[in-house]
């Protein structure tokens, strides 16, 4: 640990013991984030992290610090989901991803809205949706109801008025 740069206190050094922390482990993790603290890889390798997992979204161009590292571990952001993602057009920064994610929305619920006529959302608009239970199925309930050609805010305040 010294000759990697490290000198952890006693406490810290049980926590990477117990976790499981090898000094390959550390220089996997610094060949990305060089100044990572000892208490930032523990906090990762608790949550599952492995260098294998944080190559996998740096394949996938995203530049991420070790604390939207854990935000996306935690909340289950999987490489599978950002490119399921990707693939529906929606480009998701990393605190959309993990927005979506908490939220609920999947490429399923996007490829829905946009098979509904809502071809071009952006993230923000694809999460206030799914926040707000702006499902496929309302868009037809509410074009049946003779609302035709609304926008998603007239959609939303549809919804929110509770007429349908």
């Amino acid at each position: 640990m010294h000759d990697l740069g490290l000198q952890p206190t006693p406490d810290q050094f049980v926590g990477m013991r117990v976790q499981g922390i090898t000094a390959e482990y550390i220089r996997e993790m610094r060949a990305r984030e060089s100044n990572l603290s000892i208490d930032q890889l523990i906090e990762m390798k608790v949550q599952g992290i492995t260098p294998q997992y944080a190559k996998e979204l740096s394949d996938l161009g995203l530049k991420v610090d070790s604390d939207e590292l854990v935000g996306m571990k935690v909340q289950g952001v999987t490489p599978d989901f950002i490119r399921e993602m990707r693939a529906t057009g929606v480009s998701p920064s990393v605190d959309e991803l993990i927005g979506m994610k908490v939220q609920g929305v999947t490429p399923e619920f996007i490829k829905a809205l946009q098979a509904a006529g809502f071809k071009d959302l952006n993230c923000d608009e694809v999460i206030g949706a799914k926040v707000q239970g702006i499902t496929a199925e309302f868009i037809e309930k509410a074009r049946k109801h003779g609302f035709q050609n609304l926008t998603l805010d007239k959609l939303m305040a549809l919804k929110n008025a509770d007429i349908l």
